[in-house]
């Protein structure tokens, strides 16, 4: 069964793709990777979610990835190969579209290159350096399965019904010979082109990380930084939607204000309309960076008013964001505040 049929994949058409980020000709600011607003049809499929689902995505590998893997591998396009986990004869240039991890170097394949191989080698690099002689079945029937990618859902069912929006950061990394770029996120940001391309995507649902029952009649603090964001603006945009007047607590951090401030308009919306608490903490814009967990140590006095009036916080981001955080709530409310809060599953963590 290919993972398409495994996840119940639909096709899903793209109604927006923009760049949500300042670009600085002078090339002085620090913005990071840029990140895109994407938006996707789901009317005609029979997708449903919630807030704090995850958007799983089929990517493609680059037209350019491809035809630089056919070079190294010495196969013109068009030749048919034998894939044993799709079950299926196809083209190798199909194969390398849409079957295979490009990044992941199998066991299977290292007697084909030399012993000194660095630690943390990519199979692209490695296919690059030493132009292997690997029998192209071999070759087609190790190499790691193209996974789909997972990225939080920014939207909220009550509000965009038929849309589901995604906040994507389009990676890139230096790798061994030129800069390398992320497959999903490239593919989503660069490739797909808004009214005619659909890819297949489906839902995963989460279990804790999303407003359940009980936190109709409680606070709730957001914590987050980059397109960690990305959830609790469909936190908010359906907390507004349901008249809830409890407390929402966002903390937010970034590099640049004048860059990296998503969805800047919306927040400030509903900050005038008096249904939202955001502190921002932009990294990049004084000589002493400022960082999310510093932003909480400030408004100390506000976490611990929502703690006590039974707040429910989340936290999303990358894992050393909910190290610190979880550190800087420690010092504010107490250890075992912190171990009390877990305990009645009021601390809910989304970290990658």
């Amino acid at each position: 069964m290919h993972l398409l049929q495994k996840f119940n994949a639909q096709q899903a058409l793209i109604d927006v793709c923009e760049p949500l980020f300042y670009c600085d000709p002078s090339g002085d600011l620090d913005l990071g990777d840029p990140v895109y607003r994407i938006v996707f049809n789901t009317q005609s499929t029979n997708l449903s979610y919630k807030v704090g689902d995850a958007l799983g995505v089929f990517p493609k590998n680059s037209p350019q990835v491809i035809d630089e893997v056919l070079g190294f591998l010495g196969v013109s396009r068009g030749t048919p190969v034998s894939y044993i986990r799709g079950a299926c004869v196809l083209p190798i240039e199909e194969f390398l579209e849409n079957y295979a991890d490009i990044n992941k170097l199998p066991a299977k394949l290292l007697s084909y290159f030399p012993q000194e191989l660095a630690p943390n080698t990519t199979l692209y690099d490695a296919l690059k350096e030493f132009l292997p002689r690997i029998p192209l079945e071999e070759f087609v029937n190790s190499v790691f399965p193209l996974l789909p990618r997972l990225y939080s859902i920014a939207s909220s069912p009550y509000v965009s019904p038929q849309q589901i929006e995604l906040l994507v950061r389009r990676v890139s990394y230096e790798g061994k010979f030129h800069r390398r770029y992320g497959v999903c996120s490239t593919f989503l940001c660069e490739t797909l082109c808004p009214g005619k391309d659909a890819p297949y995507v489906y839902v995963q649902p989460t279990k804790h990380f999303t407003l359940s029952e009980r936190s109709q009649d409680r606070p709730i603090v957001m914590i987050g930084s980059g397109t960690g964001i990305a959830p609790f603006k469909g936190f908010v945009e359906q907390r507004v939607f349901l008249k809830n007047p409890k407390k929402n607590l966002l903390f937010f951090g970034e590099r640049q204000k004048n860059a990296n401030f998503y969805y800047q308009e919306f927040w400030h919306e509903v900050i005038d309309q008096g249904s939202l608490e955001m502190f921002l903490a932009f990294s990049r814009e004084s000589e002493q960076k400022i960082y999310v967990q510093d932003a909480l140590r400030t408004q100390s006095k506000r976490v611990r008013e929502a703690y006590e009036e039974g707040a429910l916080f989340f936290i999303c981001g990358r894992k050393a964001l909910g190290i610190e955080v979880k550190k800087a709530l420690e010092d504010i409310l107490g250890k075992e505040h912190v171990h009390a809060l877990k305990e009645e599953q009021r601390y809910i963590v989304d970290v990658y």
